[in-house]
C-alpha cells in the first residue's frame, strides 16, 4: 500500500539545491519534497553548525506534479555542511537522509553531504569514458611493433602475431609477452569512430615503458613506450583527443614496479624487504617489487617534487585529465607500515594543484567510502557500487564470492531488494558531487566480458547497459563491448582480444546501436546527466528505476522473471501519471494501462525498458 511516506525525496543535485558546488560561506537554498496532500505539521532541516545540532523550519515553495516543495536558505559555514530533515506530523517524526525515511533518529553516517570548494571537474556531467586495453586497440605504424624474440623477460620471449585476428593464447603460454602491435598512433586513426560512438573520455591502460603486453609492470615512469609511440606519440595523441572534445585518463600503478626498473638495478632504497634483503612482491608476486613511502625521495619522484611523475603528465606537451590508479586500495599499506591516510590526501592535492579538474579514480573492488569523502579520489573503478551488482543481478555470481572456496559453490539469484540495498550501502555514504564522478562499468581488462559467458543473453546485456543510465555516475564501455567482441571466461587472455575492426558480427551490429542510443541519452538528456534517482519497485527479480531533473523523468524497468509478468507503479511519486508513448527509448514496445493502484505494466520474460514519463 502507497504511502505518503514514500513520496519524500532530495538529493544534491541542482534541482534540489541551488548551488550543488558552494563556496565556503556561501549560502543556498536546500528542496525537499513529498505529496501536496501529505499530512505534515511542519518539515525542519537539521544541520550541524560549529558542532552543534540546529535546526530550521522549512516553507512550503511550490507545487510540481502533485508534489509540495519545501525550502529553506542555510549557509555553508564548513568545509563539509551535512543535512537532514525531519517532517512533523500529529503523532509522530519521519527522519529522511540518503538511506531514506525513519522513523527513529538517525546517525550522521548517511546525511546529505555538500562539499564547499570541492574541486569537482566541470566535464564529467554527461560523461562517458571509454576504456582501452591499448597493445589490442588498433595499429597505426607497424614499425612499432616488436619483433619474435626481440627481447626476453622473465625467462619468456617476445611472442608477435602475424594476423590482427589471431587468438590470444592462453595466459601461462603467452606470459605477458604476446604482441599485436597495438600503439597510440592507432588509436589516434580511431578518434572519428570514437566520436560517432558518443565517448567523451578516453581511458587508457598503462603505456608507460614496460617489456610486457599489459605494462603494469613499468620498468620507467617518465617515457612512453616506444612500441606504443614514445613520448611524442601521446602528446600528438592528447592534441587530438582534446581538439575532438574527448578527455584522456591513464592509467598508473605507483604501488610496485616491474623487476627490471632502473631503480631495483641501482639498488635504490625504494622498496620493501625482506629479512633475507631480496625484495618483497606484491601479492607475493616477486617480479613485482613493492614501493615502501617511508622514503622521502620516493615521494618526491613519484608526486611531491616539481618534476615528479604525476605531475609530468599533467603539463604540456601531454595535458592528460587525470589519473586512475592500479591497486589503489592496498596502495601504501604493508604489514605494520599503514601510510595511505597520510599519502593519498597528499596525491590528490599534488594533482589538483597542477590541474584543478583532473579527475582522480582508485582501483577498489570493495567499500571505498574511506576514499570518498572529498579529500582523496572522484571515485573507484565501481565495482562495488555498480559492476559487481548488476552482473549478479543479470545471473553471474559476484566477482569475489566467486573466487572463495566454499562460496563459489553457493548458487543464489539476486533478488531486486538487494540491489537496492547493496546500492545504498555504497551512495548513501558519499557527498553529492563525488556521486556524480562514479565510473560504473561491468567488463575491464580484469574481468571475463558479460556478452563472453555463456549464461548470459542479448537480453540480460542490454539490461546491464540499461542499467548504466539508471545509476548515478559515468559510464565507462570496455573497448569492443559494442561490437560483441569475442572471448572467453577462463582467463585475463580472455577479456584482451583485438578489436574487430571491419568483422563486426549481426550481433556486434545491434550492440553498437544499443551503445549509441544509451551514449547518446547520456550526453543529452539532463536526467541522465545529472538527475535524481528514485527506486519505484523492487520486488523479487524486478527493479524499476526513475530517473529525473526539474519536470523530465525517465523510467527504467529491468525484469530477470522467466515468467510474463504484470507491475503496477505509482509514476505520481515522480510528479507523472504515464508513459509518453508506447514505444521505449530503443524502440521497444512499452505495454501499460491505467490501474487502480497506478500504471499497470506488462513485462516480457528476461525485459528490459527506459522510457520518458509524461
Amino acid at each position: 500500500m502507497l504511502s505518503w511516506i514514500d513520496s519524500i525525496y532530495a538529493d544534491t543535485t541542482g534541482a534540489f539545491v541551488s548551488n550543488p558546488l558552494p563556496k565556503l560561506g556561501e549560502e543556498v537554498t536546500v528542496f525537499v519534497r513529498a505529496f501536496s496532500s501529505a499530512p505534515v505539521t511542519g518539515v525542519y532541516l537539521r544541520q550541524m553548525v560549529d558542532g552543534a545540532e540546529s535546526w530550521k523550519e522549512m516553507k512550503k515553495d511550490f507545487i510540481r506534479g502533485g508534489l509540495q516543495y519545501y525550502a529553506a536558505k542555510i549557509l555553508v559555514n564548513e568545509k563539509r555542511c551535512a543535512y537532514h530533515f525531519a517532517f512533523a506530523c500529529k503523532d509522530r517524526i519521519i527522519f529522511y537522509n540518503q538511506q531514506g525515511s525513519s522513523l527513529s533518529l538517525p546517525d550522521d553516517s548517511h546525511d546529505f553531504v555538500l562539499l564547499a570548494d570541492y574541486p569537482k571537474p566541470d566535464w564529467v556531467d554527461g560523461a562517458v569514458f571509454y576504456q582501452i586495453f591499448p597493445e589490442r586497440f588498433a595499429s597505426g605504424r607497424e614499425e612499432l611493433t616488436p619483433k619474435p624474440g626481440q627481447y626476453h623477460y622473465m625467462g619468456h620471449e617476445t611472442i608477435v602475431r602475424e594476423n590482427w585476428t589471431d587468438i590470444p593464447l592462453d595466459g601461462r603460454t603467452a606470459a605477458g609477452m604476446e604482441f599485436y602491435g597495438g600503439d597510440l598512433y592507432g588509436l589516434m586513426e580511431k578518434i572519428p569512430y570514437l566520436q560517432d560512438l558518443g565517448v567523451t573520455a578516453i581511458y587508457l591502460n598503462p603505456i608507460f615503458s614496460s617489456y610486457s603486453t599489459h605494462k603494469y609492470d613499468c620498468i620507467d615512469y617518465f617515457h612512453v613506450d616506444e612500441h606504443f609511440g614514445g613520448d611524442e606519440a601521446l602528446a600528438k595523441l592528447s592534441s587530438s583527443l582534446h581538439e575532438a572534445g574527448m578527455k584522456l585518463i591513464l592509467d598508473i600503478s605507483i604501488n610496485h614496479t616491474g623487476i627490471a626498473h632502473r631503480w631495483v638495478q641501482e639498488g635504490r632504497p625504494y622498496y620493501f624487504k625482506k629479512a633475507d634483503g631480496s625484495l618483497e612482491g606484491w601479492c607475493g608476486v616477486e617480479t613485482l617489487p613493492v614501493l615502501d613511502y617511508r622514503n622521502e625521495e620516493l615521494r618526491d619522484l613519484i608526486y611531491r617534487g616539481d618534476d615528479a611523475v604525476l605531475r609530468k603528465w599533467l603539463r604540456p606537451p601531454y595535458r592528460i585529465d587525470g589519473w586512475r590508479f592500479d591497486v589503489a586500495d592496498v596502495f601504501a599499506r604493508h604489514g605494520d607500515v599503514q601510510l595511505a591516510d597520510e599519502i593519498w590526501p597528499e596525491i590528490c592535492a599534488a594533482i589538483r594543484e597542477e590541474k584543478r579538474d583532473a579527475i582522480i579514480i582508485g582501483e577498489h573492488w570493495a567499500d571505498a567510502s574511506r576514499y570518498l569523502q572529498g579529500d582523496m579520489w572522484n571515485t573507484p573503478m565501481n565495482y562495488y557500487g555498480f559492476g559487481r551488482i548488476i552482473r549478479q543481478f543479470v545471473g553471474l555470481p559476484d566477482l569475489f564470492l566467486d573466487r572463495v572456496k566454499g562460496l563459489r559453490d553457493v548458487h543464489y539469484e539476486m533478488q531486486a531488494e538487494d540491489v537496492v540495498r547493496r546500492t545504498k550501502d555504497h551512495y548513501a555514504t558519499l557527498p553529492g558531487a563525488i556521486q556524480d564522478c562514479q565510473m560504473n562499468l561491468f567488463d575491464s581488462h580484469d574481468i571475463s566480458r558479460l556478452h563472453n559467458n555463456p549464461a548470459i543473453s542479448e537480453k540480460e546485456w542490454k539490461m546491464a547497459v540499461t542499467s548504466q543510465l539508471l545509476w548515478v555516475g559515468i559510464p565507462c564501455i570496455y573497448y569492443g563491448d559494442e561490437a560483441a567482441i569475442d572471448g572467453h571466461t577462463e582467463s585475463d587472455a580472455g577479456c584482451r582480444y583485438p578489436m574487430p575492426w571491419g568483422h563486426f558480427s549481426e550481433r556486434g551490429e545491434r550492440h553498437l546501436s544499443l551503445i549509441k542510443k544509451m551514449t547518446e541519452l547520456r550526453r543529452s538528456v539532463p536526467a541522465f546527466a545529472k538527475g535524481g534517482r528514485m527506486v519505484l519497485y523492487a520486488r523479487g527479480r524486478i527493479l524499476a528505476i526513475a530517473r529525473f531533473y526539474e519536470e523530465e523523468a525517465y523510467l527504467g524497468i529491468l525484469s530477470m522473471e522467466e515468467e510474463e509478468t504484470t507491475i503496477s507503479l505509482p509514476l505520481c511519486l515522480i510528479g507523472k501519471t504515464a508513459p509518453a508513448g508506447d514505444l521505449d527509448l530503443f524502440g521497444a514496445p512499452v505495454h501499460w494501462k491505467e490501474g487502480e493502484e497506478g500504471v499497470e505494466f506488462r513485462l516480457a520474460p528476461r525485459d528490459s525498458l527506459l522510457f520518458a514519463c509524461r
